[in-house]
């Protein structure tokens, strides 16, 4: 039985909420920088950088469209994007 190993990509999906987000390896670059909060330190959600308490967000989108552009003018190639 063969196994699937390593980076499966970044993918878009539209989530129960009805808006739109990546899921996946999803690299930092793809996301915005805020500042981490107690809970997102605890949870190791949070890096540190000149002494103070960071985290990656991740943003969602009102459609694949636009998640697809933000991906796109991120340098991120979209495993499942529609053409």
């Amino acid at each position: 039985m063969a196994t699937i190993l390593g980076n499966l990509g970044v993918h878009v999906m539209q989530f129960p909420s009805g808006r739109w987000g990546f899921v996946g390896s999803l690299p930092a670059m793809l996301g915005d920088e805020a500042r981490a909060s107690a809970a997102d330190v605890m949870a190791g959600r949070a890096y540190t950088r000149e002494g103070a308490a960071y985290r990656v967000k991740f943003p969602v989108f009102d459609t694949r469209w636009q998640a697809e552009k933000h991906a796109e003018t991120r340098g991120v190639t979209l495993a499942n994007k529609e053409d």
